[in-house]
């Protein structure tokens, strides 16, 4: 059988980032391959999660545990190599140069441009990043994005050809979700964090009284989640820290799906599920969503956004969510496998 490595240092959250890596393993695993999951920190949620697969040709390599985000980056960059055939799932802040490098978003080359002061701290994580580019770009490595959004950044910032491989989305949760019979509820799935933009909610629930909305997801802030629970109008209800049962059922008896983040998202995975769901999607017209999202469903300032909530929640029919639901199984997990393993049949 064939060697490969899929590498990602952080494992001890399920995010995102986590659980495409997770999917990756498993079903490389599934097809034959022996996979190597190279890690510094792995939690027993990660390791849970992958005994959905079948694990007879899985093992987990332990690193030195480094927490500090820049001198992860200099071990990567200047004593971590990979004998084996290696997907780094990570190249946004793992700058190793493998085989595959996977990039979910090119932040830290926006946030260089910021005043010097305020990227004072990037400056070292920027000159390691910059010597990784270089020499991806020169071994001419397959750079793997998640959007054209990110396709386009690669292009821009490095002058990279990038390759789109569209992350795994679970929509076998939620493709079985078709009832008619919903309440008028706008919905987020979201972090409890300041980074999320959730007091857009809390705004456009001021003014549409008759709608109610639903925020829902991880307690990352306990501090925020008061400051929201606090602020919060009466047609507001917070769900945090909810499993996947109760998440399939707040979906299942919503119309529409808001995305508050006022960040630029690579891809938009919250985005897909809803629309799995058979939610419309409301959400701004940056970043990877603009890949999938109906033009007429994206606003460009949030001024706008109460607009078409009130759109999105008028046009709700059966047709509607027939079409949101035809659109997500793009990024199906048996999608995934299919391309990720026409990429990986090319190197072997």
């Amino acid at each position: 059988m064939k060697d490969i490595s899929v590498i990602l240092f952080d494992a001890s959250v399920l995010g995102g980032i986590q659980l495409m890596t997770i999917d990756t393993i498993g079903l490389l695993s599934k097809n034959g391959y022996n996979v190597t999951f190279v890690t510094m920190k792995v939690s027993d949620r990660i390791v849970n999660y992958l005994k959905r697969y079948d694990l007879k040709n899985v093992k987990i390599k332990l690193l030195l545990k480094i927490s500090n985000i820049t001198l992860q980056m200099l071990y990567s960059r200047l004593f971590y190599s990979e004998k084996d055939f290696s997907i780094n799932m990570h190249g946004d802040i793992q700058p190793i140069a493998s085989d595959i490098v996977y990039f979910h978003q090119f932040n830290i080359d926006y946030r260089i441009r910021s005043p010097f002061k305020e990227k004072l701290i990037l400056i070292p994580q920027y000159l390691i990043r910059k010597g990784f580019m270089e020499k991806i770009r020169k071994e001419e490595k397959l750079v793997l994005v998640n959007s054209r959004w990110t396709k386009a950044e690669a292009k821009y910032f490095w002058n990279i050809n990038a390759e789109i491989l569209y992350p795994p989305v679970h929509v076998e949760w939620f493709r079985n979700i078709n009832n008619l019979d919903r309440d008028n509820t706008v919905i987020t799935i979201s972090r409890f964090s300041r980074d999320r933009g959730l007091d857009n909610i809390i705004k456009i629930a001021k003014e549409l009284e008759d709608y109610n909305f639903i925020i829902a997801g991880y307690l990352q802030d306990q501090e925020y989640f008061n400051e929201i629970k606090n602020k919060k109008t009466k047609n507001i209800q917070l769900y945090p820290n909810i499993d996947e049962t109760t998440k399939i059922k707040l979906l299942s008896s919503s119309k529409v799906y808001f995305n508050p983040t006022p960040y630029i998202e690579g891809f938009g995975t919250s985005v897909v599920e809803g629309m799995s769901a058979g939610l419309i999607p409301v959400t701004r017209n940056k970043g990877g969503v603009i890949d999938f999202v109906p033009e007429k469903y994206t606003f460009n300032e949030f001024t706008d956004a109460m607009d078409k909530v009130k759109r999105a929640m008028e046009d709700w029919n059966e047709k509607e969510m027939k079409e949101m639901k035809n659109i997500s199984e793009r990024f199906s997990l048996e999608n995934y496998e299919k391309n990720l393993l026409n990429i990986i049949n090319k190197f072997f």
